[in-house]
């Protein structure tokens, strides 16, 4: 008996994504804006919007039209690529410094038990 990953080996599981986050950084209002520029099926835009996962070949494209850097593309936070972005070729020791002026500037409040 086949089991349910050999059946539906095409199919992308479900993971976590921010395409909405990443249409609303880039200008795309609608999901019909959205389905233009990529010359999608609106259903398909549809169905990530509620939550499915795009394939990779959606991936790809997507990341495109964001303009992501990151590998990890529409599952990453459009925060989250900035600051890889900021980190991006940088020495440990110039990593280090900005981490700690981070941290002098805006320590973490402790909060009471």
């Amino acid at each position: 008996m086949k089991k349910p990953e050999q059946i539906h080996r095409s199919k992308q599981p479900r993971r976590p994504h921010f395409i909405e986050e990443w249409a609303e950084k880039r200008n795309f209002a609608s999901q019909a804006d959205l389905v233009k520029a990529l010359g999608a099926d609106k259903s398909l835009v549809s169905r990530w919007y509620d939550g499915a996962s795009p394939g990779r070949e959606w991936q790809e494209k997507l990341r495109a039209l964001f303009h992501i850097e990151d590998e990890r593309g529409v599952f990453l936070h459009p925060d989250d690529d900035w600051l890889t972005r900021f980190f991006m070729n940088r020495q440990p020791e110039e990593i280090a410094r900005i981490k700690q002026t981070l941290e002098s500037a805006f320590p973490i409040k402790k909060t009471a038990s």
